[in-house]
Formats: structure tokens, C-alpha cells, sequence
């Protein structure tokens, strides 16, 4: 899930609207009034508390993407497909190198897990839905000794989590699973379903009162969706992304949900090409990290919400 691409010394202005994200996808303007139309060029925003039209700007992978005209959040025609997620080479399982593993998600992890205890108590319970190759989870529990475990529907994943990592993850739907924790995390999770705010409610009623929901999700305000325009952003990419959010449509099904927001970032991941050429103390790692992160040009968002 990376969207710093080949343009990493490229900086831009951060946008300041909520509709941005619809421009530079080619070389004309979308249509933002759904109002006089609610045939295939348009349909109505899928969170709740927006509800606007929202206009068809393009064709992908044989999928209309439509983005809302009030939140920005871009949508895709397409059903969920529950079978992509089983093939050995997903991006997740693409290396059973435990140091291939540790390079690409090791870092991330525990800058993460970093942010969340800065505002939860001491030895936390943690769950992570959408638990993928079960990384995070062995980084929570082997690094700090947390309580974690994790829920995964791809039996193939939960698979690969215990004969790479000797991580046990529960092979489930968060739908069906019960119980609460100090801390839930979903990363990369929420913009592959079709009812985003179901997955919210999902996570929300497995956490404790006072406890913590961590998010992540492709950012549109990223540094490679403003090089090459939205329609050849690589987030972009039905039927694998359903939903994208903008960070005006999160706060409005967080607010919906009666989360409150306590930390928002931007995070990227370890591309090849900074990787290639790094230092063994990933000099390169933490400057584009940091830089992009501080000038919210990240991949992805980074959302700590508070359950009250």
C-alpha cells in the first residue's frame, strides 16, 4: 500500500479543500453536480452523515469511480471479493523471509504502536482486525510483550502467520467475534469493504469503554496521487480498494460513531527505491518518513479515535 512512487523530493502545497482529491486525474475537470442526475453518472455518498451526490469522473479496471461533491470520498461500482485475498502471492505473503518481513513492516509497526501507547495505559489488550500476515501482532507481542492477538478472514494469511511468524491468529469475521480490548487496530482494511461504517461499528463494539480504534487507510492527499492525478493513482484499484477517504469523510464517521479523533497522521511505507540504496540504520527510512509525514503527504492516514 505505497504512494510515494519514483517522486519522493517532489514537494506540494497541502491541499486545503475537501473536493482536491478529484483533480489531475486527466486532462479535464470532473463534474461535481450529481444534483441534476442520479443515473449511472452519479450516486449518492456512501457515509452516512454526508449522503451528497456524488459524480462518475472516470472508468477503471471496467469499474465506475465516483467522488463525493461535500467529503471527497471516491468511490468504486464494484462487489467485494472475498477470494483475492487467498492467493499465496498477496502482497502481505509475497516473502516468508522473516528480515524481508522486518524490513517492510517492522518499522512502521512499531512507530505505530509507539503513537498508541503515548495514550493508552500500561499493558494494554490488542486486537488487530484484518490481522494479514500477523507482523504487527508478533511485533506487539514479541517487542512489548503485549497482550495481542488477531482476527483474519483469509485462511491462507492466518496460515502463513503461524508457520513464518508462530503467530496464532483467529481465522474469523470481526462480525462474529466477540469480546473487548483496550486497543483495536485495522490497518489498510476499511477501504476494502463496501459498508465502511459496518466495519467501524464492528471495531467499535469490540473495544472497551475509554479504549482506543486505530485505523489506517490510503491517504488521497498523498505525494504520488498529486504527481500523476487521481485516475492514475495506484489506490485507485477496483475491485481490490472499494472506498477511499479523504480525512473530511473520516471525521465524519468517526464523529458519527462517537469516536474522538485524539491523533491524525500520515504515514508511508519502505519503498524499493529509498530501500536500495538505505543505510543499515535506515537514514533514508525515517528522513522521507518524517518529511512526508509532517507535511501530510503520507500514503496513508493514521487515525487514533477514542471510545467514550
Amino acid at each position: 500500500m505505497e504512494c510515494l512512487g519514483n517522486a519522493q523530493y517532489v514537494f506540494f502545497r497541502r491541499a486545503t479543500d475537501a473536493a482536491s482529491v478529484s483533480r489531475n486525474y486527466g486532462n479535464r475537470e470532473p463534474r461535481w453536480n450529481g444534483l441534476d442526475s442520479m443515473s449511472d453518472s452519479a450516486k449518492i455518498c456512501v457515509i452516512s452523515a454526508c449522503r451528497k451526490p456524488a459524480s462518475r469522473v472516470f472508468e477503471k479496471s471496467g469499474a465506475d469511480i465516483f467522488v463525493c461533491s461535500a467529503c471527497g470520498c471516491i468511490m468504486a461500482s464494484v462487489e467485494y471479493d472475498a477470494d483475492q485475498y487467498e492467493s499465496d502471492d498477496y502482497y502481505t505473503m509475497a516473502s516468508d523471509d522473516v528480515r524481508d518481513l522486518e524490513t517492510r513492516w517492522g518499522f512502521r509497526s512499531r512507530y505505530i504502536l509507539a503513537k498508541v501507547l503515548e495514550h493508552s495505559g500500561a499493558e494494554p489488550t490488542l486486537l488487530d482486525v484484518g490481522a494479514g500476515n500477523g507482523y504487527f501482532v508478533h511485533v506487539a507481542q514479541r517487542d512489548l510483550g503485549l497482550a495481542a492477538t488477531g482476527i483474519e478472514i483469509s485462511a491462507t494469511a492466518v496460515k502463513f502467520s503461524e508457520d513464518v511468524l508462530g503467530v496464532k491468529l483467529i481465522c474469523g469475521d470481526a462480525a462474529d467475534h466477540t469480546g473487548q480490548y483496550d486497543i483495536v487496530t485495522s490497518f489498510n482494511v476499511i477501504e476494502h469493504v463496501q459498508k465502511p461504517e459496518d466495519h467501524l461499528a464492528d471495531l467499535l463494539r469490540l473495544t472497551k469503554t475509554g479504549g482506543y480504534v486505530v485505523i489506517t487507510t490510503p491517504n488521497p492527499s498523498c505525494i504520488q496521487r498529486r504527481v500523476v492525478g487521481l485516475k492514475n493513482w495506484k489506490m485507485i484499484c477496483p475491485p481490490h480498494h472499494i472506498n477511499l477517504f479523504t480525512m473530511k469523510a473520516l471525521t465524519a464517521m468517526t464523529k458519527s460513531a462517537d469516536l474522538e479523533i485524539v491523533a491524525h497522521e500520515t504515514l508511508s511505507t519502505y519503498v524499493k527505491v529509498v530501500k536500495d540504496i538505505d543505510t543499515d540504520g535506515l537514514l533514508l527510512r525515517r528522513l522521507f518518513f518524517n518529511t512526508f509525514r509532517l507535511l501530510g503527504l503520507g500514503a496513508d492516514h493514521l487515525v487514533v479515535a477514542k471510545k467514550a
